[in-house]
């Protein structure tokens, strides 16, 4: 598990994130405009990243065993706004299927279900 949320946070989820950051966050909260080679770097690197994620995965349901974990919820932090980010998902069968179970998973789908949460601001054009 620790392997899985190490190579997560420097690889995959840095991948995530650094497209997010600039599709969603300087959006969201107005922090200025797009750094299109920040954006096209997170792209990339989602690519190569992807790519290992998705051989990983494609011999195993879920990433430290034979059920969900941490890891799992770990890796996949930014998965839920991928609405936002446009993360090219569907070139990585396997990804989209172990996302797919994530979905499955009530409380991973709405995890403020019954709290008073604010609703995000909205993505600015």
């Amino acid at each position: 598990m620790i392997r899985w949320i190490s190579w997560g946070k420097e690889n995959f989820m840095r991948a995530c994130d650094m497209v997010h950051f600039e599709l969603g966050t300087k959006r969201r909260y107005a922090l200025g405009p797009t750094d299109h080679e920040q954006l096209k770097e997170g792209i990339s690197r989602f690519h190569v990243t992807g790519r290992i994620l998705d051989a990983e995965l494609a011999g195993r349901e879920w990433l430290a065993g034979d059920t969900v974990s941490y890891a799992d919820f770990r890796m996949a932090a930014f998965l839920p706004f991928n609405d936002v980010a446009k993360l090219p998902l569907d070139d990585y069968p396997s990804i989209r299927r172990w996302h797919a179970q994530l979905e499955d998973i009530h409380a991973w789908r709405d995890p403020f279900e019954g709290l008073d949460a604010p609703d995000l601001p909205p993505i600015a054009g």
